[in-house]
């Protein structure tokens, strides 16, 4: 075994046994074997339906597919589990049921990483309902532009574990899902950030309280001298009291030692003394969801001591990320607008906000969280001329929404769409921001985004035939 540190080596056992082989699971397995590592990996698909492991089985991997069963785990000193494999599943209940520790991929990975860089690198998590993804790539952008070495992991798309080939210290700014959060046990950033926390994943959780302790792990290990950032308008994190250093943000009001907005400006005291930053209409993304992201960033950002200038620059430039109020076509006075990170009733409500009334063409639909869509009446009957529903949570929509706002069922992503050219009229957007899950007709929203980001284009050449532009 090749560690940097006697840590690693009582660390690592002489065998791993992984469940799940998408993306964390296979980088996971790569880096255990660089290091020395048995490595077993499990799934519940069959061969046929994944990549990489023809390469991994060469370099001395064994896999179970189909639902492995307990022999999966025989001579294993650890059970690592891929983001998308739940507590509850039977082999991880058989796993604590013989002693076996249970531990995140990335929770792995952070301490091989910690113990190898001899706790050189500076970690930033970020967790929340809504706006994790967005926030954690702004923040990897001040870093960057700060002149920092940067490596962007977790949820937001690369794990962790893809990155430990290159022992280089670095600032890893990190996006942690609930899913992920759960089986941490040592992870301690120097920066912790909690965006929000609004009702999501209740298919998986035995009920909302259940879903926001798993966010709120994020602060468990954290030191003294670490800083833990609050949103201090959402109610789950502006309770949260960690034994870090305390950082609130507030786009309603001041806060002591934090970021805020005063009238058209967005301030800093977290460095002490007191900052203008930016104002409102300098910030490179549109939205109130943004000016929590961009509060949010500020105090990452000030806490780890990063120049004003270059904060600035950030705010000022950061282009945001696909599939996230992402502007995708505009033709004959219409826009197409692709929010398929808009994943529960929560994220649409934010996404709608700043709408003129009745401009919105609203394609709203898949697999249902068991969000609470009546609360959407409101803000979709002001901004919402007519809502077009897709997927299995078509008829729970309607259900919810009947007699607020003028609704039409289209079943797939291509009728919604076709549909919208027919009516939109200028002045209108199509947005989707679809409240729901992917999984009944897609992948992930990545694909369901791209789609819809495809047809919204070819609908947009036809408008412009359309209106002689």
């Amino acid at each position: 075994m090749t560690s940097g540190t006697s840590r690693s080596a009582a660390f690592l056992p002489q065998r791993v046994a992984i469940l799940g082989s998408a993306r964390s699971g296979r980088a996971l397995a790569s880096a255990l074997l660089d290091r020395g590592i048995e490595v077993t990996v499990g799934d519940s698909r069959s061969e046929s339906e994944l990549e990489g492991v023809e390469e991994l089985r060469r370099r001395g991997a064994r896999f179970f597919f189909d639902g492995p069963s307990d022999a999966f785990l025989e001579g294993a000193g650890l059970l690592a589990l891929s983001p998308g494999v739940p507590l509850t599943a039977t082999l991880v209940r058989t796993a604590q049921s013989r002693g076996l520790p249970v531990l995140a991929e990335f929770e792995i990975a952070w301490r091989i990483a910690e113990s190898e860089v001899m706790g050189q690198n500076r970690w930033v998590a970020v967790t929340g309902t809504n706006g994790k993804s967005t926030t954690t790539a702004w923040i990897a952008d001040v870093l960057g532009r700060a002149g920092r070495p940067v490596a962007l992991a977790g949820n937001i798309g690369v794990p962790l574990s893809a990155y430990l080939s290159d022992r280089s210290p670095r600032d890893f700014v990190c996006e942690l899902s609930s899913f992920q959060l759960e089986t941490v046990e040592e992870f301690s950033p120097d920066v912790a950030v909690l965006t929000n926390v609004t009702p999501d994943h209740l298919d998986r959780y035995a009920g909302f309280e259940d879903y926001a302790r798993a966010k709120e792990r994020v602060f468990a290990k954290q030191e003294l001298e670490d800083y833990a950032v609050v949103n201090a308008d959402d109610a789950v994190a502006r309770r949260a009291r960690p034994r870090a250093r305390r950082v609130p943000f507030s786009r309603r009001q001041p806060v002591e030692g934090g970021a805020w907005v005063e009238g058209r400006v967005l301030v800093s005291a977290v460095a002490g003394g007191r900052r203008e930053v930016i104002s409102l209409e300098e910030l490179a993304l549109p939205g109130a969801h943004n000016v929590e992201n961009a509060l949010a960033t500020i105090c990452a950002a000030d806490c780890l001591g990063t120049p004003a200038e270059a904060i600035r620059e950030s705010l000022a430039r950061f282009r945001g990320l696909p599939h996230r109020m992402e502007l995708v076509a505009e033709a004959g006075g219409v826009r197409w607008v692709n929010d398929s990170k808009g994943t529960n009733v929560d994220a649409t409500k934010k996404s709608l906000e700043g709408f003129p009334p009745g401009t919105v063409i609203l394609i709203l639909g898949g697999r249902d969280k068991h969000g609470d869509f009546a609360s959407l009446g409101p803000l979709a009957a002001r901004t919402a001329r007519r809502i077009l529903t897709i997927g299995e949570a078509a008829e729970t929509v309607e259900g919810a929404l009947t007699g607020q706002v003028e609704l039409e069922r289209s079943g797939t992503m291509a009728d919604a769409v076709a549909r919208a050219a027919e009516i939109a009229r200028p002045g209108d957007t199509v947005l989707l921001s679809p409240a729901c899950a992917s999984f009944d007709q897609y992948r992930n929203f990545e694909e369901r985004g791209s789609h819809f980001s495809t047809l919204a284009r070819e609908a947009a050449r036809g408008g412009l035939a359309r209106h002689g532009s």
